[in-house]
């Protein structure tokens, strides 16, 4: 199975700073690209890749998957719809706070950290589609 997701530039300039919005089978996720959304992109499929291949994360971080990676995994297994769309261009000195603002402003359960020492074997299986 292949990271697959539909894609809406918004007409936002893809190559400065930028929020983008990840809606993964209605689940929604917001990020910051501080040099454009190609990088984002490439580590995205990446990531869901390599989950898919049953790959960590990284060799130094293997359990690094984040909420958003599991979720991107899951809509893959269970063939839902994922779609990336570039949300607005902001300034590099206010991205953060846009972000943040973002996320408050959709109420993104993707952006939510992990609990504090679990690890990622502790979650249920991407498989399951409660997962993440």
């Amino acid at each position: 199975m292949d990271f697959q997701f539909e894609f809406d530039c918004n007409g936002v300039d893809g190559s400065r700073p930028l929020l983008y919005l990840w809606d993964v089978g209605g689940r929604l996720y917001i990020g910051k690209a501080s040099r454009g959304s190609k990088r984002s992109l490439k580590h995205y499929a990446r990531n869901v890749s390599r989950l898919l291949a049953g790959q960590p994360y990284r060799r130094g971080k293997p359990n690094g998957f984040r909420k958003v990676h599991l979720a991107m995994q899951a809509a893959v297994l269970q063939s839902q719809r994922i779609r990336l769309v570039l949300l607005k261009n902001v300034e590099l000195a206010r991205i953060n706070e846009e972000e943040l603002t973002a996320i408050k402003q959709y109420g993104c359960e993707l952006n939510e950290q992990w609990p504090r020492g679990c690890l990622l074997t502790q979650w249920p299986s991407a498989r399951d589609a409660s997962a993440a």
